[in-house]
């Protein structure tokens, strides 16, 4: 775990800024490959990247904040330090999936038809940006002596920094309880949806079965490993689940909703 890449003076780069850059440069280049082949101008792409990086990170940043205001209310101006981590999916998902619906509507472009393009680069870009939260130690698992692992106390990271304030270790304690890596799984299952995504981008059916089957895989993904995430309690509904759940279930419903209905399209078309 190393949360600071290097630093110069006062200057440092942060692992997990780093990590973040490179899934997004990552997705679009794997993205513009595939507009290239459908005769797409990748300058589209690029266009369409400024408008969701902005909007995920806003939407993130913002979904964090609510979900952890008791630790912004003394310091504001911290809301603003995203590159000490801090970003929470589904709230970026929301922002970008808005920036990316605004951007296609004003250019007059097809959103299941980019959205298929982009699948498989939302998968590879999660999983490498889930390296990035494993680096810095945020998004971490719950207490498992069994299949956990350890944070050391260097750099205060965030899984340290939790259990010494809820007096789970004691100050001076070298290393964090042992947690489980959820987001060493959350890579694992990512590569596999991408691996998913690009044997089915030769066999898809229907404009638009990959972008709805990345999503319905993700939720899915997503509902599973947060039985496994901690969380503080106002990260949760009637603490059973947590409010990514809730969003899983949803886009899970959404992604199977919108498969029929596409589905149902052809058939017509063709009948």
């Amino acid at each position: 775990m190393f949360r600071t890449l290097f630093s110069v003076g006062s200057f440092e780069i942060h692992t997990y800024g780093v990590m973040q850059a490179i899934a997004f440069f990552t997705a679009i280049f794997i993205t513009i490959r595939s507009a290239k082949k459908e005769g797409i101008d990748p300058n589209i792409i690029f266009d369409l990247a400024i408008w969701v990086l902005i909007s995920l990170v806003i939407g993130a940043r913002i979904w964090y904040v609510v979900e952890h205001l008791s630790e912004y209310s003394e310091n504001p101006f911290d809301i603003f330090k995203i590159w000490e981590g801090g970003l929470v999916f589904y709230g970026g998902f929301i922002g970008a999936l808005l920036g990316a619906l605004l951007f296609l509507r004003i250019r007059k472009l097809s959103f299941t038809k980019i959205g298929d393009l982009a699948a498989p680069s939302f998968a590879i870009g999660i999983a490498i940006g889930r390296i990035g939260c494993f680096l810095n130690g945020c998004c971490y698992g719950r207490v498992s002596y069994r299949f956990g692992i350890t944070f050391p106390a260097r750099e205060f990271p965030p899984a340290y920094a939790d259990q010494l304030k809820h007096n789970l270790i004691k100050p001076g304690a070298a290393e964090s309880l042992p947690v489980i890596p959820t987001q060493l799984y959350s890579v694992l299952d990512n590569l596999i949806i991408f691996a998913i995504l690009i044997f089915l981008s030769r066999r898809k059916p229907f404009q638009g079965f990959l972008i709805w089957i990345f999503f319905g895989l993700h939720g899915v993904h997503r509902f599973i490993i947060d039985f496994f995430r901690y969380y503080e309690g106002t990260a949760k509904v009637l603490r059973i689940l947590t409010l990514s759940q809730i969003m899983s279930l949803c886009l899970i419903i959404l992604s199977i909703s919108a498969l029929v209905i596409l589905h149902r399209a052809k058939k017509k078309k063709t009948s």
